[in-house]
């Protein structure tokens, strides 16, 4: 199964613009649907309830008027049934035989006519004591009852017409069903046209995002005039392949960086190991400096595969920190003092080291203080001074970690914590070495631990790094 094919199959086999037809075709219809039914049951309502009323009031009248009759049974006149109808309201009564004395309109359709036209099914609006026959173009409502009086029972018959138009109804109804056909194929196309007028930008988009290949991502969606949800979507599109593109480019940047300086003290270590085959180990002293060459060289590249496997954990977040209260004071003295051991080529000196609280990872804030330090060594000459001072001051902690080195110059103050940056001068380069890693690493872990870095450098002069770590670290 293709991907087309796929994702019709999670989309339940339809397109998008499909569905929008249907779905607004659906809608329409439904309201349709709603408007019609809702005029046809005003429509009948408004026909059978009157007729059913003006019968359930006869019935009612006649029924008081039998109340009366027990009372004076002598004193009845059949002629006074006809006061007590509602007009429009016809009365027939029959007696045990079939005989009938009373009809208050021959002219009406008889009842032996009523009944061979009596609905089987009548309509949902029709009253349920009553029954209702068509008879031509007419619908009639009946209601019965009955009166007994000294064993003789008589059959009393309520005829009212429902209407004499019911062909016209009827033709209203198949107009109706016309005019909902018609709206169902009009909504369809409607929907059809909205549909696509819709998802053209939608299709637009995603001609030019197919176009968009890992090895060509200059292009970019354009974004419409109109301040819509699909002009925020094109600019978020961007954004992400903006995104996309940074981060692809700062890999391809990582692998050919990482490859060129792991190629440097490879080739390094190849030398001298030719040099050693080339010349033999009968020369002890020669033999062992050029071991010890390869021994740095080793280090040197060990020191660089930790730093780049520590800046992948950091891009995969996988690079854990264990945080805790901690004594910075105590860190800060404790590296100062290993410090001044190691370096005997340049004058350290602890400044200042304020009693601070502060929560972190205490092995990756060992750290982070010793890449600065270790960068003031690097670009600082033999015999020039590194200091480093920590106080407290508003409630903040200030490390300040200052060298008289060479300095950054004022266009490369914002490139030095890019991954494998390093100055270009040869002076700086032969002094310095190193892989273009520490400060990157530096900065993750700053970041990592709410701790704000500045850099203040002048060429020839120095470079100072602080570090401003506030509350809740503080």
């Amino acid at each position: 199964m293709g991907v087309k094919e796929k994702i019709k199959s999670k989309l339940g086999g339809f397109e998008i613009s499909t569905k929008i037809t249907f779905g607004y075709a659906a809608c329409f219809i439904a309201l349709l649907i709603l408007i019609n039914g809702a005029m046809w049951f005003g429509v009948m309502t408004a026909l059978y309830r009157p007729a059913k009323n003006v019968i359930l009031y006869s019935m009612y009248q006649i029924e008081e008027m039998f109340a009366e009759l027990e009372e004076n049974y002598d004193g009845f006149d059949a002629a006074d049934f006809r006061g007590a109808l509602v007009a429009g309201v016809v009365l027939r009564v029959v007696d045990e035989n079939g005989a009938m004395f009373l009809d208050t309109d021959p002219k009406y359709p008889s009842i032996e006519m009523f009944e061979e036209n009596v609905l089987r099914n009548p309509p949902l609006f029709a009253y349920d004591d009553f029954e209702i026959a068509r008879i031509k173009s007419g619908l009639i409502y009946c209601g019965k009852m009955n009166y007994t009086h000294e064993d003789r029972t008589i059959t009393l018959y309520f005829f009212r017409t429902i209407t004499s138009e019911a062909n016209l109804f009827d033709e209203l109804a198949k107009l109706l069903i016309a005019l909902d056909v018609l709206g169902i194929i009009i909504a369809l196309f409607i929907g059809h046209y909205m549909s696509q007028g819709i998802l053209k930008p939608i299709k637009t988009m995603n001609a030019l995002a197919q176009e968009i290949a890992f090895e060509k991502m200059n292009g970019r969606i354009p974004v419409g005039q109109a301040d819509d949800e699909l002009s925020e979507l094109a600019k978020t599109l961007n954004k992400m392949l903006d995104r996309l593109q940074g981060g692809i480019k700062r890999q391809q940047q990582f692998v050919s960086d990482a490859s060129h300086e792991l190629r440097t003290p490879a080739a390094v270590i190849k030398g001298y190991i030719e040099f050693i085959e080339r010349y033999g180990t009968d020369d002890k002293e020669l033999l062992m400096e050029n071991l010890r060459m390869i021994y740095s060289e080793v280090e040197n590249m060990q020191a660089l595969l930790e730093n780049m496997l520590f800046i992948s954990r950091t891009d995969q977040n996988r690079q854990k920190l264990n945080k805790k209260d901690l004594d910075l004071d105590d860190i800060v003295g404790d590296v100062m003092q290993k410090m001044k051991v190691a370096v005997t080529t340049h004058e350290v000196e602890l400044i200042r080291n304020d009693p601070a609280k502060i929560f972190g990872d205490e092995t990756a804030i060992r750290q982070m203080i010793r890449v600065f330090l270790d960068n003031a060594v690097k670009y600082t000459p033999e015999g020039g001074k590194i200091s480093v001072s920590s106080k407290v001051d508003g409630g903040k902690i200030f490390l300040s970690i200052s060298d008289s080195g060479i300095g950054i110059a004022a266009e490369n103050l914002d490139k030095i914590f890019d991954r494998f940056f390093r100055v270009s001068s040869e002076d700086l380069v032969h002094a310095a070495g190193g892989n273009g890693l520490g400060l990157p690493i530096a900065k993750w872990i700053a970041d990592n631990h709410g701790i704000k870095i500045s850099v203040a450098s002048e060429l020839g002069k120095g470079t100072t790094f602080t570090l401003e770590i506030e509350p809740p670290f503080f």
